[in-house]
């Protein structure tokens, strides 16, 4: 059986996560936290060599990153899939879940670190992330109109980025924008809705909110919060 390695709370490790789930590919979870330091667990990065999370054990050997993995996966159990059945629209899918990573959630991650810790953010990183999702904003109708999945009629890897992403910049946009950037979006709210209610998303949303407290707890002894 293949294992995860990661811990649930992570965006990062949901991804593959909610693909083995919405495969119904058996996988065991072992929780790890990320890091690389001598406060981590050094044989970690045996399996990611930043010591980042997720990190999928497979009968041939470790893979980290999330991209890589999640094509891992698609290709050993290519049923259901997660990507189309043509190389445009293979591409499609993977643009729109490429520019939901770059433009949307690496952009609002800068500000993370303030939100877990209720600190107020750099003001130029403030207005950097601010620019960076309107932009992101206004660009994102061209790649999606959210009418039924992300893209096309079937459940792609797109959503997948979209449901573990997107709530990053909300979360952000409300606590240091003046409100979530995200519902400017046509027909994104009750996409989002729609998602929130598969069974498979809300075991990773129910899995997240168990662990948090614990990597929390993680981060305070870590850091000496």
């Amino acid at each position: 059986m293949i294992k995860l390695h990661g811990f649930s709370a992570s965006n990062y490790y949901n991804v593959p996560k909610l693909a083995l789930l919405e495969k119904g590919i058996p996988f065991e979870e072992v929780l790890s936290y990320s890091g690389a330091g001598p406060k981590y667990k050094p044989e970690y990065l045996d399996k990611s060599p930043l010591g980042k999370v997720p990190a999928l054990e497979t009968p041939e050997g470790f893979i980290s990153e999330s991209r890589a993995i999640l094509d891992y996966i698609e290709r050993s159990y290519p049923t259901p899939a997660l990507l189309p059945d043509t190389p445009f629209h293979i591409a499609k899918v993977q643009e729109l879940a490429q520019f939901i990573e770059l433009y949307f959630e690496l952009v609002a991650r800068r500000l993370i670190p303030s939100l877990l810790l209720g600190t107020k953010p750099d003001p130029t990183a403030l207005k950097e992330v601010e620019k960076g999702l309107e932009k992101a904003v206004t660009a994102l109708p061209k790649l999606s109109s959210f009418e039924t999945f992300a893209y096309g009629d079937q459940f792609t890897l797109a959503d997948i980025a979209a449901i573990l992403n997107l709530p990053i910049v909300r979360n952000v946009g409300k606590a240091f924008l003046g409100g979530d950037p995200l519902t400017q979006v046509p027909n994104l709210d009750a996409y989002c809705a729609r998602m929130e209610e598969r069974p498979h998303v809300k075991k990773v949303r129910a899995d997240a909110a168990a662990n948090r407290p614990d990597f929390m707890a993680h981060l305070k002894a870590l850091y000496g919060l």
